[in-house]
């Protein structure tokens, strides 16, 4: 029978996509306002072939069903900059792309040369009327309240526009920071608690990932090692059979 394999396979290729999924975390380790991946895995059971039944004839099969974002909160970092913010709890800015609106905890923003607030990729931020928020050249000063109020010296300016979601597992990443709305999930506006002059660094623990990927190397190989001494188990009894004139 091949249930053996099989199943291990199934356990292998489980392995293969966390190892994926641990390297990208790392790679991101210092990635501002990134949030770690986790698999999700289920049992799949499947009835087997054969007409024995002293024993459960059920086999167990390891589903990668698929990957969980951590969406924690990650440890806030000062910078000084009076353009850097970080969001307390699950609220994101509301940021204007080429693709439509996209979402971000990444609070690394600008002014580009029309005097406009951006993302670091220089995509507009958007205001609570869903409009870009600019600043004249003639204002030196650069302020915002924690309930997102953006101010020069010259009094408010506009306030930031924030929103949080029903089910964060919903969102998904594109690129740059951002993530999108799928699958009817709403949006929902708030007051944020932001903090000027920090950043959000990535929720993501280096030395667990690192432990992580050499636990999850070692049962790869262990798994490999199974496979080869079911392979050789077989060839032997093939040969036996074999010698004893099948």
């Amino acid at each position: 029978m091949e249930n053996t394999l099989y199943i291990a396979l199934s356990r292998q290729t489980g392995l293969w996509n966390q190892l994926d999924m641990v390297a990208n975390n790392l790679a991101n380790v210092n990635t501002t306002g990134y949030k770690g991946l986790q698999p999700h895995f289920t049992e799949y059971l499947s009835k087997s072939k054969t007409n024995e039944h002293l024993i459960d004839d059920r086999l167990a099969f390891v589903h990668d069903f698929g990957i969980v974002r951590d969406f924690r909160e990650g440890a806030f970092s000062a910078t000084g900059n009076p353009f850097d913010l970080a969001i307390h709890g699950p609220s994101y800015l509301v940021v204007e792309t080429p693709e439509g609106i996209r979402y971000t905890r990444n609070g690394q923003l600008k002014l580009n040369d029309e005097g406009m607030l951006v993302t670091a990729s220089n995509y507009p931020v958007l205001d609570d009327r869903n409009q870009p928020i600019f600043i004249s050249p003639e204002e030196k000063k650069f302020y915002v309240n924690r309930d997102g109020t953006v101010l020069t010296e010259n009094g408010p300016v506009a306030t930031l526009q924030t929103v949080e979601f029903a089910d964060q597992q919903k969102l998904r990443t594109t690129h740059s920071g951002l993530y999108r709305n799928v699958e009817n999930n709403p949006a929902t506006a708030v007051r944020p608690n932001l903090e000027q002059g920090m950043i959000e660094k990535s929720n993501v623990n280096a030395v667990v990932e690192m432990t992580n990927m050499i636990k999850l190397q070692r049962a790869y190989e262990n798994i490999q090692m199974m496979i080869d001494t079911e392979h050789s188990r077989r060839q032997n009894a093939l040969q036996v059979y074999a010698r004893n004139g099948g």
